[in-house]
């Protein structure tokens, strides 16, 4: 019975090992992350609408599916995180499109 329960226990922990972890999110990219993804040259924040560099300091870099995007704030970089195909979406509007209006409800807290 105890080798039976050992087995299982170790096929649960290779399991979880062979999972597929999802890293087209890097919150905290290297130089060289930032180097090889390619940059989407946003001015203003998607997440606030807040000009990048300008009263939160110098910004962050958060690399997305291979697009490195510029965010104001560390605050913004959580909410970002949470729902990155929307933010990333502000700042890639359809060709021939503009980009759509920053919602009142995301700047909450900030």
């Amino acid at each position: 019975m105890r080798k039976i329960l050992i087995a299982i226990a170790l096929a649960s922990v290779a399991s979880l090992a062979a999972a597929t972890v999802d890293t087209s999110l890097v919150l905290k990219p290297t130089p060289e992350q930032v180097k090889a993804a390619h940059a989407v040259g946003n001015k203003k924040c998607p997440v606030s609408g807040e000009e990048i560099g300008g009263s939160m300091g110098p910004g962050k870099t958060v690399v997305y599916k291979g697009q490195a995007v510029q965010l104001c704030c560390g605050s913004c970089v959580k909410k970002f995180a949470k729902d990155p195909d929307k933010y990333l979406s502000m700042v890639q509007p359809a060709k021939g499109e503009k980009a759509p209006a920053h919602d009142m409800k995301d700047m909450k807290g900030m």
